[in-house]
């Protein structure tokens, strides 16, 4: 690697040989019925559910995490992970 050429995206995964596995979409994940994400912030550990509506079709999920600020700190450290409290099983029958 060149001293000014840039190492892998931190938001990405690899393969075993090095190359970038697609990250799914605001699109894909739609369709997998999952309608938005958890904003970790790392410097102070506030979180928020952040609506997948309000962001373009094409945007990759991990990258989210550059078009949103935590709203308690201010922090631009962000997370995020796909939202998934609707999969989660629910009701006085499920055990704990």
């Amino acid at each position: 690697m060149a001293i000014n050429e840039p190492g892998p995206n931190p938001r990405r995964a690899y393969d075993k040989d090095g190359h970038e596995i697609p990250p799914a979409t605001v699109a894909s994940t739609r369709a997998m019925g999952i309608r938005a994400v958890t904003a970790f912030c790392d410097p102070c550990g506030h979180y928020a559910v952040v609506p997948l509506d309000r962001f373009p079709d094409a945007l990759a999920i991990p990258d989210i995490a550059l078009r949103v600020r935590c709203s308690a700190c201010g922090s631009k450290r962000i997370v995020v992970h796909l939202d998934m409290t609707d999969f989660q099983p629910k009701g006085p029958d499920v055990p704990r």
